[in-house]
């Protein structure tokens, strides 16, 4: 396996991880009226679901986390022997532009582990969580293109935009599984009170959800100016535009789906309430299908920020 190929795994993998940790952890805030404690009330499977799932995904991006930081390690020594050598590590995390946020990943990931393994008494956990993840979202900035922006305002710009983009895409994508978790539980059980609470749910997953798009296309649109220089003709015949086109199509495709989930199939269930459960678990698969265009979604996204935008 070549290094870039561990790279890109690496970064998917943690990417995916982060996501569920930011996008989960939020959900349970504005998806259910009352908040989170409400929440864990009113649909406790998918509560549970919820939190076996950041359970996996803190382990997950923290060895993820691990292994993005060896393979940028063993890219600019082309030495996987530096991976064993205390020296080597010393001087990456001291003496490089990757080394002070790469400590703060490292001390963000132990947090998030801690918080997924101590017992949960209220909120606070998942407040605890959003905030961590996040600023891992935001962070990763640091560990990619959008540092190449230097010092001052122009620099300064970019890191914002990537993390607008970051944190928009994290609350969409990372949103969609516990929607499932709670359209999954919802289905089971009174027809004409489930359809309701679904559709209230949906409907705040949605205003969310659009919002979220609005931040990812503006900011989406920024990091490619930046990228290109503001001439976007330098996108074609170039592995970059063709890493950022495939990723586009797919964020289209995601979203044609996410509009239909929002604007056909609410008042499908909506009209016919009694036959809610056919409704739902159409709906259901649908959600399930966006959120598997999402996950590919990420692993383009892995593959641009390590191919060299063209100059």
């Amino acid at each position: 396996m070549t290094i870039f190929l561990f790279l890109i795994i690496a970064r998917w993998i943690h990417f995916a991880s982060v996501f569920a940790l930011f996008g989960c952890s939020l959900f349970w805030f504005y998806a259910v009226a009352g908040g989170s404690l409400a929440g864990a009330r009113q649909l406790p499977q998918a509560f549970a679901a919820t939190r076996n799932l950041l359970r996996a995904a803190a382990i997950a991006a923290a060895v993820s986390g691990v292994g993005w930081l060896g393979a940028i390690l063993v890219n600019m020594t082309s030495d996987f022997g530096s991976l064993i050598d205390p020296q080597t590590w010393r001087l990456f995390f001291f003496e490089t532009g990757f080394g002070a946020v790469s400590i703060l990943r490292l001390g963000l990931l132990a947090a998030a582990l801690s918080i997924v393994i101590l017992p949960w008494r209220d909120c606070r956990s998942l407040k605890g969580l959003a905030a961590i993840s996040g600023l891992l979202l935001v962070s990763q900035a640091w560990l990619g293109h959008a540092a190449e922006g230097g010092a001052g305002l122009y620099g300064a710009a970019m890191i914002a935009t990537y993390g607008a983009h970051a944190l928009a895409a994290g609350a969409w994508v990372g949103g969609l599984p516990p929607l499932l978790f709670a359209l999954s539980e919802l289905r089971r059980g009174d027809p004409q009170c489930a359809s309701a609470e679904c559709l209230n749910i949906l409907s705040r997953y949605s205003a969310m959800a659009m919002a979220a798009v609005a931040a990812i296309v503006a900011s989406g649109l920024g990091n490619a100016a930046f990228r290109v220089g503001g001439s976007f003709g330098k996108l074609f015949d170039t592995s970059y535009g063709d890493a950022l086109f495939a990723k586009t199509i797919l964020a289209a495709a995601m979203l044609a789906l996410a509009c239909f989930n929002r604007f056909v199939a609410p008042p499908k269930l909506r009209a016919s309430p009694l036959q809610g459960m056919t409704q739902m678990v159409k709906l259901a698969h649908s959600v399930a299908f966006e959120l598997a265009l999402g996950v590919f979604v990420l692993g383009a996204a892995a593959v641009l920020g390590i191919t060299p935008p063209p100059q």
